[in-house]
């Protein structure tokens, strides 16, 4: 995979991590499935997902799941660069599977002396 940087980056990043959590939760759907309800209606004969299956070959992206992030994170990552279409498909992947969900944030208090 090419060198990444930027935006670009930190969709792999997003995306990487997202895989990280389907994966790790079973879930019945792949980040490969969402991408291509999200974008090969849109991008007909233009479409191609096999960038997908090298975002572990550049060492940052691979890394990304050492770093704290959430499914918070991921999405808005991919709403602020534009990548709607991926969190829209995951949302309705989510409803169809009929998942639910909770983030629990914990957070440390100062000690008494």
């Amino acid at each position: 995979m090419r060198n990444l940087s930027g935006e670009h980056l930190s969709v792999a990043k997003a995306l990487y991590q997202l895989d990280f959590y389907l994966r790790t939760l079973e879930l019945p759907f792949t980040v490969r499935d969402l991408y291509r309800r999200a974008y090969e209606r849109r991008r007909g004969d233009r479409y191609d997902d096999r960038w997908l299956d090298h975002l572990a070959e550049n060492p940052e992206v691979a890394e990304s799941v050492d770093e704290p992030f959430t499914t918070s994170t991921i999405v808005e990552t991919l709403m602020r660069t534009g990548h709607e279409p991926i969190v829209r498909a995951l949302m309705r992947e989510v409803r169809r599977a009929d998942i639910r969900y909770v983030q629990a944030y914990m957070i440390a208090t100062p000690r008494r002396r």
